[in-house]
């Protein structure tokens, strides 16, 4: 194998075989990972409600930053002792994963958690859990129809929503339980913007 050299009087070198190929040697790691590790950009939140017949929000999340796009990358929920409703499953009681709501009242305002314990960086966000009031049309964009108590449901998003400034998110069930409680996690990273047409 031949040489080459940076050019710059360093003395570093790299590989080359007879086909002209370089040789490198390389790792991979997930964008979770490295938004944590060199940005610090990584939160957790976790949001929970009392069910009631209807609708009932664990969390809601806006993008208040001018600068960073907010990207989910996993939800996670779960139902605890619910009674009063339809016994599950049934096409009445579900999950529901919605974009364009606006907060309106009520509710408690929640702090995420910053994944990287180096890192003093904290989430340009607005968070209610609590089942606030919010305003708007919910558009849907996911849905999943509880099997049981107890039963927790994972959404392994892998930064496919993407909420630009002003952008929000609501975690909700829908339903005709009358007590119970809701649970939520939701995990996501903030990177700057990029241009979208």
């Amino acid at each position: 194998m031949n040489m080459i050299t940076d050019g710059k009087g360093t003395g570093y070198r790299a590989r080359v075989d007879n086909s002209n190929r370089l040789l490198v040697r390389s790792f991979s790691e997930t964008i979770q990972h490295s938004v944590s590790h060199n940005e610090g950009q990584a939160y957790q939140i976790i949001g929970e409600a009392t069910l009631s017949s209807g609708t009932t929000t664990a969390l809601h999340i806006k993008n208040i930053s001018s600068t960073k796009d907010l990207i989910i990358t996993y939800l996670r929920h779960q139902i605890i002792d619910q009674s009063g409703g339809t016994a599950f499953p049934n096409v009445s009681n579900y999950y529901r994963i919605s974009l364009g709501r606006i907060y309106d009242s009520e509710g408690t305002e929640v702090t995420p958690v910053n994944l990287n314990t180096n890192s003093a960086n904290s989430a340009e966000v607005t968070v209610y859990n609590d089942d606030p009031s919010l305003t708007g049309t919910a558009n849907e964009i996911d849905r999943w129809y509880t099997k049981a108590e107890g039963d927790m449901n994972t959404f392994n998003k892998e930064g496919s929503i993407i909420l630009g400034q002003n952008g929000t998110l609501e975690l909700s069930y829908i339903g005709d339980q009358t007590s119970g409680t809701i649970y939520t996690r939701l995990s996501f990273i903030m990177m700057d913007k990029h241009g979208v047409n």
